[in-house]
């Protein structure tokens, strides 16, 4: 029930504030008229607020999502501090260069195992440094819960556009590809800032740096050429003149 409960959190956060983008960018689109109740996205604008505040506003989804799970670490229903502490002995190895194998999406799926040792490393240095007063950094708490939730939409994202790579065939889902490298790419840069905020609040000196330099190797990725695949999905779009996905 728990688990439910941290991914509930977790899509309620995403869901509500992907809806408040997309309404924002509808209201962009018609420019002036946008705002008026002549076009379309003038309810949307207001309905889609009222999500990031009922059911418990986002911010407080924040900090249940990951009280929820270290209250299951601490309760030995979830082993949070053996990852972390395997991942903290990571940091004291030679990295791995390899390109590894030659499985579908293989660099992305290690991609999203890299985004998964820097929220165990961030989350588990938080609670060895913090122990008990890690509930009160609810700053911290929030970083977290903000690396939590890229890697969740990351790898969730990663395991649909593996299956429908399986119906279609790789050349049948090329703009959904280009979705989700765009996604990595983004989601990368903002891991690396929410756990360069929680690495700085709550360290300093060698542990700092030993931290902030697992988690720059933790969140790199290959180039992607972003502005040529968001051209590919909107021709995409313009072509079918709908969602289409």
């Amino acid at each position: 029930m728990e688990q439910y409960a941290v991914e509930a959190a977790i899509l309620k956060v995403y869901g509500s504030e992907t809806l408040d983008y997309v309404t924002d960018e509808g209201v962009q689109i018609y420019g002036g008229m946008g705002y008026s109740s002549d076009a379309p996205m003038d309810r949307a604008y207001r309905d889609s607020r009222i999500n990031r505040i009922f059911e418990g506003t986002n911010e407080i989804n924040r900090m249940l999502a990951v009280d929820m799970m270290l209250k299951k670490a601490m309760k030995g229903d979830l082993d949070l501090m053996g990852p972390a502490t395997a991942v903290a002995n990571e940091l004291l190895q030679i990295p791995d260069m390899s390109n590894g194998s030659d499985e579908l999406f293989a660099a992305e799926k290690k991609t999203i195992a890299n985004f998964k040792k820097a929220v165990l490393m961030v989350a588990g240095s938080a609670v060895q440094k913090l122990m008990m007063e890690l509930a009160k950094e609810q700053e911290v708490l929030m970083n977290i819960a903000d690396m939590l939730i890229d890697l969740y939409v990351a790898e969730s994202l990663q395991l649909r556009i593996e299956k429908l790579a399986g119906m279609r065939g790789e050349a049948g889902c090329t703009e959904e590809i280009d979705m989700m490298r765009v996604f990595l790419y983004d989601a990368a840069e903002r891991i690396n800032k929410a756990g360069k905020d929680a690495i700085n609040s709550y360290t300093s000196g060698d542990e700092q740096r030993m931290l902030l330099m697992g988690l720059k190797r933790f969140t790199k990725v290959a180039p992607v050429n972003v502005k040529e695949s968001r051209r590919r999905i909107a021709a995409k779009l313009i072509t079918e003149n709908k969602y289409c996905y």
